[in-house]
């Protein structure tokens, strides 16, 4: 257990076990980085950890058999293994299992499919917010081309239209 890492009223989420097809991903993913990697939104305390008053919240995976799986469309572009990091920044325990999690552009386009749709409002993911979370023109076009133009066939009918309206929003600014 991680107990002698943490002050006695801090404890980390619970990660359950990921594969390529099933991941991390969502807000969880986007507060994870490489060091190589310049995006990233730097909160990983408040996605992490909890008190320990509470139970362990459990993390939502995406994918296979997850209500949100953009596997479909993306295959496993994206996704990769950050063990090595979630151990660095000890929230799990060294492992050699690997904790496979979207990147920055994956997450979004989990998110994106998670919130296209919802009944009572239009969007979520606003073009603000994906400023905020990628830092050049260049990564949202990388983001737009091979991450959220693809997941257009996963939506059918009105929420189709919903997403691909949604989707001329997105620019950088």
């Amino acid at each position: 257990m991680l107990d002698h890492l943490f002050p006695e009223w801090v404890q980390p989420v619970v990660i359950p076990p990921t594969t390529k097809e099933r991941y991390l991903s969502f807000y969880q993913a986007l507060n994870l980085r490489r060091l190589t990697e310049v995006t990233g939104d730097w909160h990983y305390c408040h996605f992490f950890y909890c008190t320990a008053d509470r139970p362990p919240v459990p993390v939502v995976l995406a994918g296979e058999g997850m209500a949100v799986n953009t596997n479909p469309s993306l295959g496993t572009l994206g996704i990769r293994n950050m063990a090595d990091e979630l151990v660095e920044k000890k929230i799990i325990l060294p492992t050699n299992n690997p904790v496979w999690t979207a990147n920055h552009f994956r997450a979004i386009a989990d998110l994106a499919l998670r919130e296209i749709g919802f009944p009572y409002q239009r969007w979520i993911i606003t073009v603000n917010e994906v400023n905020q979370w990628l830092d050049t023109k260049k990564q949202v076009d990388e983001l737009v081309a091979n991450y959220l133009a693809p997941l257009r066939q996963q939506k059918k009918g009105r929420d189709r239209a919903v997403y691909v309206e949604w989707l001329q929003t997105i620019r950088f600014q």
